[in-house]
């Protein structure tokens, strides 16, 4: 085995560890001469664009360093970069996104996952899937799930996104016994037909005891069943959490904030897209109270219609200095809520979305001159 392929089955075997990629990058910057023509003229590139994003993922999240490593790392992202660093996986992937200076999250054609695992794995360091069906006029449609499930190779994986593939029951049950998915820390079921009872069992229970990270965003009628799901789901500890466009009274929504599962939540999703005539549920309840503010680092509260009311619970709450990525978009919080949080706020965001909002050329100027390490939409 060269010293080449030596780093990168450590980086394969080890993918949570910078090292062997820091290595590599070194290695490609002495040898890039050695590779073969298309990867040749980039590895300079490689090495720079590893290092950058690695730095970025160990800067604080959503902070000026990490937006400035960010952009360092997709300076490098030419079109004929991406060409060098994806050849060898052509064909097998849909869509693909590096992390660390690998490629870390796919997306992939159902039917044809089971023969293309291997060959993805053995090559990249991937430890995301997002899975797609094919198109439903193809005969084998209903069945295409089934085999994606039982790939073996799944249980190299930590995070897998099955949104608006029309999930069944049968496939949700199939979902549920993989033996592959047991590791779990993260998984979206975004947009899919969940049954209640089905999602219920799930939280309540010891599927996925891993899971801290998960994506139940327009699901429309699972309010009810989150509520009464997360009250008896004390045994799990989410840190990412999406809630947006699911439909909650207010006490359920109160419930289910209030629940033990979500106290350590680090990132809350609860974007509404009611639209100007149908405020969200957080509009009839006070976000001081609700919110689970103690670990919270991201809150997007994007359509729910708070108002300058319920800016002044967040601008003025202890916890919410911590905050460092705020959405407000279309929150109706006009010049009152733009000067609430300029004037008399702990605030301390790196990034703020105020769209939407009515807010003068004034107003945008004042938030900038308030947050200056922030990154302002307006």
């Amino acid at each position: 085995m060269s010293d080449r392929e030596a780093l990168l089955a450590a980086i394969r075997a080890t993918p949570a560890d910078d090292l062997p990629r820091l290595v590599y990058a070194d290695w490609l910057e002495e040898n890039g001469e050695s590779l073969p023509p298309l990867e040749r003229k980039s590895a300079r590139d490689r090495a720079g664009f590893i290092r950058a994003q690695v730095e970025a993922a160990r800067a604080e999240s959503f902070s000026p360093a990490a937006r400035e490593a960010d952009e360092r790392a997709n300076h490098f992202l030419t079109e004929k970069n991406l060409e060098a660093w994806t050849w060898h996986l052509r064909g097998r992937m849909l869509e693909t996104a590096f992390e660390r200076g690998f490629i870390e999250r796919a997306t992939v054609d159902a039917a044809e996952f089971p023969s293309d695992a291997d060959a993805l794995f053995d090559a990249e360091p991937i430890r995301s899937i997002r899975v797609c069906r094919p198109n439903p006029r193809r005969a084998e449609f209903e069945v295409l799930l089934a085999p994606f499930f039982e790939v073996a190779r799944l249980a190299q994986i930590a995070s897998l996104d099955v949104q608006g593939v029309e999930l069944q029951y049968d496939d949700c049950e199939k979902l549920a016994a993989s033996p592959h998915l047991a590791g779990l820390t993260s998984l979206s079921l975004r947009g899919n037909p969940i049954f209640p009872p089905w999602f219920r069992g799930f939280v309540e229970g010891d599927l996925w005891p891993n899971l801290t990270g998960l994506d139940l965003a327009d699901i429309g009628n699972l309010g009810p069943a989150i509520a009464a799901g997360f009250r008896a789901a004390d045994h799990r500890r989410f840190k990412t959490l999406d809630l947006s466009g699911v439909g909650f009274r207010s006490e359920d929504l109160k419930r289910a904030l209030g629940s033990e599962c979500v106290s350590e939540v680090e990132e809350l999703r609860l974007r509404w897209d009611g639209g100007s005539t149908l405020r969200g549920t957080l509009t009839h309840l006070e976000l001081g109270w609700v919110i689970p503010w103690e670990f919270l680092r991201l809150l997007d509260l994007d359509g729910q219609g708070i108002g300058p009311e319920g800016v002044q619970e967040i601008a003025r709450h202890e916890r919410a200095a911590n905050l460092r990525w705020l959405g407000l978009a279309r929150n109706q919080i006009g010049h009152s809520g733009a000067k609430l949080l300029t004037q008399d706020s702990l605030l301390k965001p790196y990034f703020l979305d105020v769209r939407h909002n009515d807010l003068g050329a004034k107003d945008v100027l004042a938030l900038k001159s308030r947050f200056p390490e922030a990154v302002v939409l307006a």
